[in-house]
């Protein structure tokens, strides 16, 4: 094996090490709005476009920070933000189901 593969091998595993501690990281942060989504009542408070927008400026000035392309990160919290938002509205739907059966009772 050549120096310029197992380079290549060793920044492979540095990438696997990465992805498994941001994968971490998305499940905490995954954990913390479905804690956040139980105080939620409407769809308004659950898609907060005001929130997005600050979010997504700071994550912006944190990858200028750490030498990422802004671009990049923008992309990334804006997919993340939706499916975390859809995963919301289901939760906030299921809660109103619920209520309406209990309120039927």
């Amino acid at each position: 094996m050549t120096a310029v593969h197992e380079r290549i091998g060793e920044l492979r595993v540095t990438i696997d090490t990465l992805d498994r501690e941001i994968v971490r990281l998305l499940a905490e942060r995954t954990t913390v709005v479905r804690t956040l989504t139980e105080f939620k009542r409407d769809e308004e408070t659950v898609r907060s476009p005001g929130r997005v927008e600050e979010v997504v400026a700071k994550v912006r000035g944190l990858a200028e920070e750490f030498g990422m392309p802004p671009e990049i990160a923008e992309a990334t919290y804006r997919t993340l933000i939706d499916q975390l938002t859809r995963m919301q509205m289901d939760r906030l739907a299921e809660r109103q189901r619920q209520a309406s059966r209990e309120a039927g009772s």
